[in-house]
Order: structure tokens, then sequence, then C-alpha cells
């Protein structure tokens, strides 16, 4: 008795297909829904995982308001070619119950030997600015923490920013004073991490 396979592939090839479109939706709308902080001034952010075990971050400046803005993010070094976001901060309450702030320390550049300039990001109205985080560029003076500690249970961060005008106002940058910067403060949502 010879059996005719090919309505049975079919049939194998068309469950899969629904199956793997329907993975991709789900995954695309868990993207779009994370849940984002709330708006200071026009100035939204948004903080999530993007591995699995926590460690790395990404964290999204939406401009949800009505007109373009000018966000000084930190310090960039070798013109441009270091960028640190020096002025964003984490507050990360761990497992135990314990809160502290982090902020941006990237132990790849520990000192400054030569000029230094402001990590200035234009923010379009409708625009998104991402950076990727690492939990190992964040430090606690306080507490003699070099990197944030991600404990068994469940681990929350919430990401902070403070807008500030020019700091490096070098010779040939003098008129980056004169720049529309954001002045606002802004938190992000709170993401939890269970390990």
């Amino acid at each position: 008795m010879k059996l005719n396979m090919r309505p049975f592939l079919i049939a194998v090839i068309c469950t899969w297909m629904s199956l793997s479109l329907s993975a991709t939706v789900a995954t695309a709308q868990t993207v779009d829904n994370v849940q984002s902080g709330q708006p200071s001034d026009g100035v939204q952010m948004v903080l999530s995982s993007i591995d699995p075990n926590g460690s790395d971050l990404q964290l999204s400046f939406r401009n949800v308001g009505d007109h373009d803005v000018t966000l000084n993010l930190g310090v960039m070094m070798a013109n441009g070619n270091v960028q640190l976001p020096s002025y964003v901060s984490l507050i990360f309450t761990d497992a135990k119950s314990q809160t502290r702030v982090f902020k941006f320390a990237d132990k790849k550049h520990p000192g400054v030997a030569g000029r230094l300039d402001d990590y200035v990001v234009p923010l379009r109205a409708g625009s998104v600015y991402m950076l990727k985080l690492s939990l190992n560029q964040f430090s606690c003076q306080e507490t003699k923490e070099f990197e944030i500690p991600l404990l068994p249970g469940k681990n929350q961060l919430t990401a902070q920013f403070q807008g500030s005008g020019a700091r490096f106002a070098n010779l040939d940058m003098a008129a980056i004073k004169l720049m529309n910067f954001w002045f606002g403060r802004v938190e992000s949502n709170t993401l939890t991490i269970e390990r």
C-alpha cells in the first residue's frame, strides 16, 4: 500500500508557519507594550532588558512632546570617539529590599588626560534615542560596589536622568551654551529582573 505523504507535509508546513507567525506577533507585541516611565516636560524614558540574565539593558529617551529639545547626557572624550552618559543613574532595589543609587562609571575610561565635551543629543519631537548599557558600567560610591549585584529573587531597576546645560564650553564651542537644552528630571519605568 502506497501512502500519499503530500497532504500530510502540507499540513505540517502550514501548522509550522502559523505557529512561527504567532510567535513573531507575540514578540512584537511584547516589545511594543513595554511599560514606560511618566513623561516630564515632553521627555520619557523606557528601560528594558536585552538579554536573558538581565546584565545588558537598553535605555530609550523619547520626545513625546510637541517641540524639539536637546539633551546633555554626560561627557564625550577624544573629540566624540568616547561617549559616556554620565548623567544617567540607576536606582537599584535588590531582592532583599535594599535600595541605593548607582551612577554611570564606565571602568574602561577611569581618567581624563585631554579635552572633554558635552554629550549633546538633539531629540526632535516624536523621536527616540537609545543607549545600550551594562550593569557593570555603574557603581555606587557610598557602598563601594563597582557593579550592580543582582541577587537571587526579584531585583528592581529604575533609570533616572537630570537634564542640564553645557558644562564644557571649550573655546571653539563657546556657543554651545546657547543651545535649547532640556533641564527637567525624568525617571523610567521600573524594570524587574528575577534571578
